[in-house]
């Protein structure tokens, strides 16, 4: 299929976002993504934060794509079957089929290449073989039907196209140091905490002016519910179930959809470790209107309390180096709302860490509404509805 021809159906049907990681057999698409200037195209650090932002593009109206190798599907299989599927979200994924049966290939993707089709239809995605004459169609059924679809690109699926301009790196290279140094022993509780901000993070909700809250998986997201939310009124959140590590990529998703948006990702130390990659695309693209607060107990402890490896790891410098604005580390109450005002009122991205206590309530509850019924709550705040 001609690139220029592919490229006009996806703006036909409102796709001109999205992000990925290339593969030879996309080397047209990526270059005609990365030089239409009517495209959005974010280049992500690994396949699941790229379903991640594209995730995050659609809840806040933009309609997106993801693209991968195939062998990157594997990266991508827990938020797809557990942020697009439970959600229903509907991205379009375009998957080449290296190792494709009966192709010559490079042995690391014998069995992906096997497997590709099954293993898409297994993660309850729409599954299709790229077809220039019923592409169209498809895209318009799944969109229609508000499902996740995946479209499997085989060898020569894509032809023509501009060749993309050499790449000439300009590396910067500095020392950073963060705003807050020494050491930070915790005095609160994550939930002592998250109550600190309560009013920062609903301020201007009934006129539809409050951020977007995306809060990661586990007792974080229960504890922010549980606080100021048991009858469901606070539509600017998204209380992330599973997708552990994602609710960085999709925050950005939103921010990059709504650029006059402000956006505040609460995350975790397990989780940002998960997608550490994150870090680097937030800061490559500057992401103006984001925050991010990264709440630090050094355990996983929705699982147990178990140890991570946040101890020994400055955030708010691997922040800074990624290219983030501000890099920040507290620990004591008062300090944590002046740093969060501090952050809201200036251009992102922005972290900001909270050095906690590990522990939570016996009997925190969760939400009340289903995932489906949450997320529809949320994208219709962000739709001004």
């Amino acid at each position: 299929m001609h690139i220029d021809d592919f490229g006009k159906v996806l703006k036909r049907h409102g796709l001109r976002s999205g992000a990925g990681v290339p593969c030879s057999y996309f080397t047209p698409l990526v270059n005609y993504t990365t030089q239409d200037p009517e495209l959005d195209y974010l280049s992500a650090s690994s396949e699941g934060e790229a379903v991640a932002i594209g995730a995050g593009m659609v809840a806040a109206g933009r309609p997106a794509f993801a693209l991968m190798q195939n062998s990157g599907l594997g990266n991508a299989v827990n938020p797809i079957t557990s942020l697009l599927y439970i959600y229903k979200i509907p991205l379009a994924l375009l998957v080449s089929h290296r190792g494709q049966p009966g192709r010559p290939d490079e042995p690391q993707h014998e069995l992906m290449g096997q497997i590709t089709e099954e293993l898409a239809r297994l993660c309850q995605l729409r599954t299709h073989v790229l077809n220039p004459e019923r592409f169209s169609d498809e895209l318009r059924a799944s969109l229609g039907d508000g499902v996740p679809a995946a479209w499997v690109c085989r060898k020569g699926a894509f032809e023509g196209g501009v060749k993309a301009p050499a790449v000439k790196a300009m590396i910067h290279s500095a020392a950073v140091t963060p705003a807050s140094q020494g050491e930070f022993a915790p005095a609160l509780r994550r939930e002592e905490a998250l109550h600190l901000v309560l009013p920062l993070l609903s301020a201007g909700i009934e006129h539809g002016e409050a951020p977007a809250v995306i809060s990661t998986t586990g007792k974080l997201s229960r504890e922010l519910y549980e606080l100021d939310d048991a009858d469901h009124s606070k539509r600017n959140r998204f209380y992330m179930v599973g997708s552990m590590g994602c609710a960085a990529g999709f925050g950005l998703g939103v921010a990059r959809a709504q650029p006059k948006r402000k956006v505040v990702v609460l995350d975790g130390d397990g989780a940002l470790l998960m997608k550490l990659g994150t870090l680097a695309t937030i800061g490559h693209v500057r992401a103006e209107n984001l925050h991010h607060v990264v709440f630090d107990n050094g355990a996983h402890e929705s699982t147990g309390g178990q140890p991570t490896s946040s101890p020994s790891i400055d955030f708010a410098t691997m922040a800074l180096a990624a290219g983030y604005r501000v890099g920040e580390t507290v620990s004591e109450g008062a300090a944590f709302r002046e740093a969060f005002e501090r952050h809201m009122a200036q251009p992102g991205p922005t972290l900001l860490r909270m050095v906690i206590h590990v522990g939570a309530r016996a009997d925190l509850g969760r939400p009340k509404r289903t995932p489906q019924e949450a997320y529809g709550w949320f994208q219709s705040y962000l739709a001004g509805q």
